[in-house]
Parts: C-alpha cells; structure tokens; sequence
C-alpha cells in the first residue's frame, strides 16, 4: 500500500512537470544577411522570464533551439588603463642610468611601472622629485630586484610613499654592473564605470500620504525587473530620509477542495536612503515585481517633492547567429525550465562581430491549446504508459490488502 501511495505521489509530480511550459512568444526576422546578431530584451521579456533568464528560447519554424549567448550588462566595472608618462631623460651618466619623467599636473603617485629590457640583475635604484626640475627631493631609496623570468620587453612596479611631484628622477645604480635598458615609464590607472542602464518598462506610478510618511506605488502592464530607481524632487533645501521597498505577494492552497487565496504575503527589499548630498538613485530589488512600494519615512517633517521616477534594469541581450529569410520564435515563461547548454558559450570572447542589434516585438500570450504535449507527442504516451503502470500498481495492491484482510 507503501508503495501504491508513493507511486501516485510520483505520478502527480510528473504531470505537474509536464504542465509546465512557455507561456509567452514573439516573432525574430526575417533578416536580409546571415550571420551573428546581438538581440535586446525588452523589459516585458524580461519581466516575465526567470531572473536568470534560463527559460529564454529562440527557435526556428521546425522548433529547433537555436544555440544563444545570454548577456548581462555588469552592474560596476573596474577597468584598468596604462598611462604612459613623458620621459625627459634618459641617460647613462658614469655609474649610474639616470631616468627623469614628467606627470601630469596634480597627479597623486603611489608607485610607477618601469619598462625594461628584460635582465636578471639586482641595483640599487633612489627615486627623487621636484616642481622645478632643479630642486629635488627624496621620495625613496632602496634596492631593486629585476628578475628575467617575464617577457623580453617587461614592466617593473616599483612602490612609491604617496606623492604628488610633477616631475620625478630615477638613479640607477650601475656601479657593479652593466646598466639596463629603461624603455619607458608610467602607471596603471583604475577607472570604476558602471554598466549599461536601460528603461525597466513604461511604468505608472501613485503616492499616498499617510501619517509620517508617503507610499509610492509602481506599477506596469508587466512584471518589472528595476535594478535602480531614479526620482526627481523640487526640494531645494537639505534633506535626509529612510525609506523601504516590498511588495506584495498571493498565496494559493487547496483547503477543503476549493481553491482559496491565504492572506497577501509582503515581501520586504530592505532599507533605503534619500539624502540631498548624494545621487537621486536607489537600487532595486532585482528581482520581477508586479508593484513596487516606495515607503519614505517622514518623519514630523513636510513630505518630499518627489515630481518623477524612473525605474531602470542593467541592460540584457543575447547573442546569436541567424539565417537569412527565415522568421524564427522567441519563446518565455516556463518557471521550470533550466539552463540550456551550448557550445557558444565556451566562446564568449572569440564570437564574431555581429552585423546589427535587433529589439523585440511585443509578446503575446500562447493560447492554452498549444500549450503542453502535442497530440502524438512522445511525452504523452509516456505519460498514459506511467497512468496506467501506477494505476494497475495501485490496484494490485489494493487487492493483496484486501485479501490478507479477509484472510485474517
């Protein structure tokens, strides 16, 4: 009886698996050339795919996948960039290579790269600066290890107090040992950007005053995903306010054969800061939402003037080869769809350049009768096979119990 019972359990999993599908398409094409091309996802898709996008298909007439590169704008990047200094001497004066470079103006040094022909030797080096290029001063003196274990032509980091010369000399000390080539100076420079921000939807938006504080409602025709909130206010004297963001989720269960709805769940996102001393942006939950709740904690201070908002999502694509004159299905909307894999993604940084950027017509609903196995579709057989397998298991069961029953 044991396992009669956990064979229906088993059954019913596998019928719910197999409900689930896409429930949402659009149409890509046709496209004049062939090749590869970056698709952007509109919000909609967005909204109403998965955070990670796994349930996102493109497919050709016959329902074939077609292999895709999903992307997503990072959110902040550090990039670095090699700045070259301009070296005004470069000379071998008796025992010593003498390098002396020039920054530009209110440049802060914490250390320089030194471009080198690559040697193994260990000098002395005494790095001094100036504002005049007559008076200098120490900045630092120590020994320098140059080691021949990198490329022909290597750079150097040497380690500098924090500075802010305009111009700097480097002594070599060539004493005990032939000098090295210097071929040049600079440094790296760190540059932190953010990504590519684009709008999360055309959106609608209310506020209602209640005692200490305003409530923002935001809302669209479609789920939003809001990576960062910008706002606009008329106030132009200082302020400082906490603020929340939740929505609110339904909860469905069967109780008593009847579908009821439980008591709206709110989900919370955490704390925020509106302040007048810094950006007018707030991030967002990230994650779809069908409304957005902006709390602004007042306070026994007048509400904010808060004249606009504007919900944005770092900006999403895919990249993929498509053929000429062919209209293909972009599919979404499948909860339980999981992660394909595709032998694009081993080449993310060695794809071609795509010819054009492609956006995305609107999505429309896939009517329910298309939704689920096809009539001959193998998974339907399988899952009569599985109905009646169980359904004989249960039944013989039910027969030895009820045998061993009258037995007794």
């Amino acid at each position: 009886m044991r396992l009669s019972i956990s064979l229906i359990a088993i059954l019913f999993a596998a019928m719910a698996v197999l409900a689930q599908d896409a429930r949402w398409h659009s149409t890509i094409g046709p496209v004049e050339r062939s090749g590869h091309y970056v698709i952007l996802l509109s919000p909609e898709v967005v909204g109403r795919s998965q955070p990670s996008l796994n349930d996102v298909r493109i497919l050709t007439p016959d329902s074939a996948l077609v292999p895709t590169l999903m992307r997503t704008e990072t959110a902040r990047m550090n990039d670095a960039t090699a700045v070259s200094f301009t070296v005004l001497r470069n000379d071998a004066v008796g025992k010593q290579t003498i390098v002396e470079f020039e920054v530009p103006a209110g440049t802060l040094m914490d250390g320089l790269e030194l471009g080198i022909r690559n040697a193994e030797v260990r000098k002395t080096a005494r790095i001094t600066g100036s504002d005049d290029r007559e008076n200098w001063f120490m900045v630092k003196d120590e020994g320098l290890a140059l080691s021949g274990t990198g490329p022909a032509r290597s750079l150097r980091w040497l380690d500098l107090p924090l500075s802010d010369h305009r111009y700097y000399r480097i002594a070599l000390n060539d004493s005990l040992t032939a000098p090295v080539q210097v071929l040049s100076v600079g440094h790296t420079v760190q540059a932190r950007t953010e990504g590519r921000y684009v709008s999360a939807g055309n959106i609608r938006w209310d506020r209602n005053e209640e005692k200490g504080r305003s409530v923002f409602r935001i809302y669209a025709d479609h789920p939003l995903l809001i990576d960062r909130i910008q706002y606009t206010t008329a106030d132009t004297t200082p302020y400082m306010r906490q603020a929340r963001l939740y929505t609110q989720r339904s909860e469905w269960r069967t109780e008593r054969r009847r579908r009821k709805v439980l008591d709206t769940r709110r989900e919370d996102f955490g704390s925020r800061t509106l302040a007048s001393y810094q950006r007018r942006v707030l991030e967002g939950p990230r994650v779809a939402v069908d409304t957005l709740y902006l709390v602004v904690e007042n306070g026994d201070d007048r509400p904010l003037a808060i004249t606009g908002l504007e919900t944005l999502q770092l900006e999403r694509s895919m990249h993929v080869r498509l053929e000429s004159g062919v209209t293909y299905s972009l599919t979404t909307g499948d909860p339980l769809a999981t992660t394909p894999r595709f032998d694009i993604g081993h080449f993310r940084d060695s794809l071609p350049l795509p010819i054009d950027t492609l956006r995305l017509q609107g999505l429309e609903a896939i009517a329910p009768s298309t939704v689920g196995p096809k009539p001959f579709d193998l998974s339907s057989i399988w899952l009569w096979v599985a109905i009646l397998v169980i359904g004989g298991g249960a039944a013989f069961g039910a027969v030895r119990v009820l045998r061993k029953t009258t037995s007794e």
